[in-house]
């Protein structure tokens, strides 16, 4: 509720308590006018905010010029507490007119590569990016744009406690690495993210393009799987 939202509401509570009073006292109804001041609320900062508040501050987010031509800020979605964290890079089309992360094509061949480890969005895995925002044309976030943005997907981390986290694709794994090396390189080792194990893979969509990649994603899954004493219900 906003600051002017709770001067009106008690100001209609102020009008309620003066009919109150007309009918039980049988006298005639009279307004009573009545300043209100509330004192100025400090704003959240993100390293303090719970998950309803920091979803408020990115669906109202104007931190960077990505803000400018979105439909929808994507803030994630998932399971609380889950078994597994992915985090990509950014919404594309049918994020940004659904508010829902990864949900198109690539969201679908992520799904693909989760459920032979029993893992899902829907009981055990949460999703989210590094930006919020749609990039024009599908393009690579900027590195003023991820330095502004990735300050609420760290804050996600901190909220959600996954026992694991999947980075997919290069602008991930540089933005919550602080490395600069490719994803090839980084997908050889297990890093930790605040105490996390942590994966680096290729992005979906980056597989799509490049189906000869799909090997070392299996490879990067049942590692995952291992961290997480999961068993693999069926092979690729």
């Amino acid at each position: 509720m906003t600051r002017e939202e709770k001067i009106e509401a008690l100001k209609e509570f102020s009008d309620l308590c003066d009919q109150a009073r007309a009918c039980i006292t049988g006298e005639p109804y009279r307004h009573t006018e009545i300043e209100i001041s509330l004192a100025e609320e400090k704003p959240v900062a993100i390293g303090s905010a719970d998950l309803q508040q920091l979803s408020s501050m990115v669906l109202s987010c104007q931190r960077c010029r990505l803000c400018q031509g979105r439909n929808h800020a994507v803030v994630g979605e998932g399971a609380m507490h889950p078994l597994l964290m992915v985090i990509g890079e950014g919404p594309g089309a049918d994020e940004d007119a659904t508010g829902r992360p990864f949900v198109g094509r690539s969201g679908q061949f992520l799904d693909s590569w989760l459920s032979p480890i029993g893992l899902s969005r829907q009981k055990n895995v949460y999703i989210a990016n590094i930006v919020k925002c749609r990039p024009p044309q599908n393009r690579t976030p900027l590195p003023d744009e991820v330095e502004l943005c990735v300050p609420y997907v760290k804050r996600q981390v901190q909220l959600v406690r996954p026992q694991a986290i999947l980075l997919s694709g290069a602008t991930a794994a540089h933005a919550m690495l602080g490395r600069v090396e490719g994803v090839g390189r980084l997908r050889e080792q297990t890093f930790q993210l605040d105490g996390i194990p942590t994966v680096v893979t290729y992005h979906p969509a980056g597989v799509l393009r490049n189906p000869t990649l799909k090997r070392d994603v299996w490879n990067d899954i049942k590692r995952i799987a291992g961290i997480l004493r999961l068993p693999i219900l069926r092979g690729r």
